[in-house]
């Protein structure tokens, strides 16, 4: 009978010891996750502060077309029109990702209280939203890329009809 006693207690022991390291392994890829959460708060705070300066050059950008007396070049104000578009959808983007940043946070809180498969369908949920918002902080990055283009085109076509403009009046 001891010896039953004795196999089941190493048996418990055993599988103790391995719930032990798949909650240490959860705990390191819940590490892991938390460093890589700072690295995409860190590129949304970079990409906030731009889409602000960006939206301030925009409103310039069309406060100068606007202005502008003779404008023959309807295009111009089409490319503003996409441009304040693009601007709104990363906007919304912008804010969708704070949301889910701050879902993040709270759920990391109460990590060690989870069970098991919680931790795992947990982990799994943050990966995911990480690589969504990795992928659409690239493509924000990009398109705000483009903007800057577009407002250097469109303040470089206006200045160009200005000065013909002046010199046609000379």
């Amino acid at each position: 009978m001891r010896i039953y006693v004795m196999i089941l207690a190493l048996v418990a022991i055993g599988f103790t010891s391995c719930n032990d390291g798949a909650n240490q392994d959860l705990a390191k890829q819940q590490e892991e996750l938390t460093k890589e959460n700072d690295s995409i708060i860190s590129m949304h705070e970079q990409l906030a502060s731009r889409q602000q300066t960006l939206k301030t050059a925009h409103n310039q950008v069309s406060q100068e077309l606007r202005g502008m007396e003779k404008l023959e070049d309807s295009t111009q104000l089409e490319k503003l029109t996409e441009v304040e578009g693009l601007l709104r959808d990363q906007d919304a983007k912008l804010a969708s990702h704070e949301e889910m940043i701050k879902s993040h946070n709270e759920l990391g809180q109460n990590f060690g209280e989870l069970s098991t498969d919680e931790k795992k369908t947990q982990i799994s949920d943050m990966q995911e939203t990480h690589d969504r918002i990795m992928s659409e902080q690239k493509e924000i990055d990009s398109e705000q890329d483009n903007i800057e283009e577009q407002h250097k085109s469109i303040k470089d076509k206006a200045m160009k009809t200005s000065e013909e403009d002046s010199e046609a009046e000379m």
